[in-house]
């Protein structure tokens, strides 16, 4: 990730695993994060898939962002799927109010579940 356009991309944990990433934190947009994702996808365990339980609580986090988003001015976003996530083209991800509230609402959502 790091070599691809990620350089905050943290280490995983003693298990190999990565927890929720915050866009802040990463100080990059959503986009260079899943360009990045993508071509390292293939490196991943079970081609980055997880255990069914961390593949379940990615879909959680990613419904309650999807929520808070619809809630926040974005009333077309869609709840993510098992099979990923698709924008509404009308959404600019790029406009500073997205990614405002994007990043609220991921902050939101870490804390709603209960992730760090």
């Amino acid at each position: 990730m790091r070599a691809h356009g990620v350089p905050k991309f943290p280490d995983p944990d003693s298990q190999r695993n990565f927890g929720p990433l915050d866009q802040q934190q990463l100080g990059i947009s959503k986009q260079a994060t899943e360009a990045a994702q993508n071509t390292c996808k293939p490196l991943l365990r079970s081609g980055g898939t997880g255990t069914p339980q961390q593949r379940a609580q990615k879909l959680a986090y990613g419904v309650k962002v999807s929520e808070c988003l619809r809630a926040h001015g974005y009333p077309t976003f869609p709840d993510p799927t098992a099979a990923g996530e698709r924008i509404p083209p009308d959404v600019n991800t790029n406009s500073p109010q997205f990614q405002s509230a994007e990043a609220s609402c991921e902050r939101q959502a870490q804390k709603a579940l209960g992730l760090p």
